[in-house]
C-alpha cells in the first residue's frame, strides 16, 4: 500500500490508503498500543493486521517457527469468517499460517491445525478460553493482539474471558482494541489492560457514512411486512438485508415473505453451525433476496455490492443501529437504509435520533401510517416554521410629527 514502508509482498491491492490506515499504520509501526474507532467498511482491519504482518513476516530462507505471535479476538463466529477470510491470503504471503478457532468449528480439526503450528489465531472468545484452558493454545507466545469489535464483546459478557487472556499474556505484548463505536466502558478496560495508548476517533459515536441514504418510514406494526414487500418490489433492491430484533420476529417474518414470493432465508444465533454458512454464501451469490438476520451478525457481513439495508424495528442496544446500517454505503459506493418504526417504538426511536444527532428523512405512507401520523403529517420532527425575518408583515405608517417611530413621553395620571 503506498505511503508505507512494509513488505513488499503485502500487495492489498489497493494504492490508496483509507483516513484510518493513514491514522493507525505509522502508530502500530512503531509499536505502540492504540484505541480506534472509525465507521464500518472504512478499512479497519488492513490498517491494524498489516502493521502486525509486516513485523512478523519469515524472511525467505529463515527457518521457520510456526507458534503464536498474532492473536486476533472476535465476539461472533461471522465476524471471525469474515476477518479469516482476509488475513489468510495475505499471512500466507509472507509465510505465516492461520487458524480459525470458532464456536460450532470442528474441535479435532481446530486441535490438529493448532498442534502442527499456527502464526495466526482468529477466534471467538469462548472457544479459544476452552483451548488456552487445555494448553492446547498459549497465549504466552503472543506478541500482537487485537480486540475486534470491543463494545460489542463487552456487551455479550466476554469482559473476564478478555481479562484472562491479557493477564496470561507477556506485558510487552502489542494491544489494539478497535471497534465502530467506543464506549466508556471499552476506554475503562483499556486504561486498565493497556496502560499508555494512542486514542484515534476518525468519527463521533453515531456518525454515519455520507454514502448512505437514511430513510424513516412509519408504519402500522401489523402492517410492517406488507410494507417490506411493496419496498423491495418498488425499488427493485436486488439484495436486501432485513434486521429483527428477536428470532421469533425473523422465523414469523420469513413466512409472510415467502407468501410475498421474495426469496428469503434467516440468520441467527439458534441456526447450526454448517446452515448459518450455507445461508450466507446463497446471499452472497444472489441466489437469496432477502436475508432476514439478528444483530448478532450486524458486525460480520461484508456483502458487496449489497444495495439496502432494512431496520424492521428498533435494536435493543442503540449503537447497533450504528452497525446495521453500515452493511451498506461500504468502500465509498451509495447505499440506502430504511427504518420502519411504529407508534409503539417512538421512546426507542426519541432515544435513536438523540443519538445520531441529525434528521432522519421520513418518508409517510398514508396507506401504511399510523392515524395519528396522517393526522398531522410527521411523526418525530415537526415541519420547519418560517423564521421569524422570513415573515412579511405590514409596515406601520410612520406619524409625521414623529418620524424615527419613538413612544411618546406620557406623565401619569393622578
Amino acid at each position: 500500500m503506498d505511503g508505507f514502508n512494509l513488505d513488499r509482498r503485502l500487495q492489498t491491492g489497493f494504492r490508496t490508503p483509507t483516513e484510518v490506515q493513514k491514522a493507525l499504520i505509522p502508530v502500530l509501526l512503531k509499536g505502540e498500543n492504540a484505541v480506534v474507532s472509525a465507521p464500518t467498511g472504512s478499512g479497519k482491519t488492513l490498517a491494524y493486521i498489516l502493521p502486525a504482518l509486516h513485523r512478523f513476516a519469515m524472511q525467505e530462507g529463515q527457518r521457520q517457527h510456526h507458534y503464536p505471535k498474532i492473536f486476533v479476538l472476535s465476539p461472533t463466529k461471522e465476524l471471525a469468517q469474515q476477518l479469516y477470510g482476509v488475513i489468510k491470503p495475505l499471512a500466507a504471503n509472507v509465510g505465516l499460517k492461520t487458524v480459525l478457532l470458532q464456536g460450532g468449528g470442528m474441535r479435532a480439526q481446530e486441535r490438529t491445525r493448532l498442534r502442527k503450528g499456527a502464526d495466526v489465531v482468529i477466534a471467538t472468545p469462548q472457544r479459544a478460553y476452552d483451548y488456552m484452558r487445555e494448553r492446547t493454545f498459549d497465549v504466552k507466545s503472543v506478541r500482537y493482539v487485537v480486540i475486534d469489535e470491543a463494545d460489542m464483546m463487552l456487551d455479550m459478557g466476554f469482559v473476564g474471558i478478555v481479562g484472562a487472556f491479557l493477564e496470561k499474556m507477556s506485558p510487552k505484548v502489542q494491544k489494539v482494541m478497535v471497534s465502530a463505536t467506543v464506549t466508556r466502558r471499552v476506554l475503562e478496560l483499556a486504561k486498565a489492560v493497556m496502560g499508555r495508548f494512542k486514542r484515534i476517533e476518525l468519527t463521533p459515536p453515531g456518525k454515519i457514512a455520507p454514502t448512505i441514504r437514511q430513510q424513516l418510514y412509519p408504519c402500522v406494526k401489523s402492517r410492517k411486512a406488507q410494507l417490506v414487500d411493496k419496498l423491495i418490489k418498488q425499488h427493485g433492491w436486488g439484495r436486501v438485508l432485513l434486521f429483527v430484533r428477536k428470532k421469533e420476529t425473523a422465523d414469523a417474518l420469513y413466512e409472510a415473505l415467502q407468501a410475498f414470493d421474495l426469496r428469503a432465508d434467516v440468520l441467527h444465533g439458534e441456526r447450526k453451525h454448517d446452515d448459518r454458512r450455507r445461508v450466507l454464501q446463497r446471499f452472497k451469490e444472489g441466489r437469496v433476496d432477502v436475508l432476514i438476520a439478528t444483530d448478532i451478525v450486524a458486525r460480520g457481513l461484508d456483502i458487496e455490492g449489497l444495495e439496502a439495508v432494512i431496520s424492521y424495528d428498533i435494536p435493543h442496544v442503540k449503537h447497533d443501529f450504528i452497525h446495521r446500517v453500515g452493511r451498506t454505503g461500504r468502500a465509498g459506493k451509495e447505499g440506502t437504509a430504511v427504518t420502519l418504526v411504529s407508534v409503539e417504538e417512538m421512546e426507542q426511536l426519541n432515544d435513536l435520533a438523540e443519538l445520531l444527532g441529525e434528521k432522519i428523512e421520513e418518508v409517510i405512507l398514508p396507506e401504511y401510517a399510523p392515524k395519528i401520523v396522517k393526522a398531522r403529517g410527521w411523526l418525530i420532527m415537526p415541519p420547519q416554521r418560517l423564521h421569524r425575518k422570513n415573515i412579511s408583515k405590514p409596515k406601520r405608517e410612520r406619524d409625521p410629527k414623529n418620524p424615527r417611530g419613538k413612544k411618546r413621553k406620557t406623565r401619569k395620571r393622578g
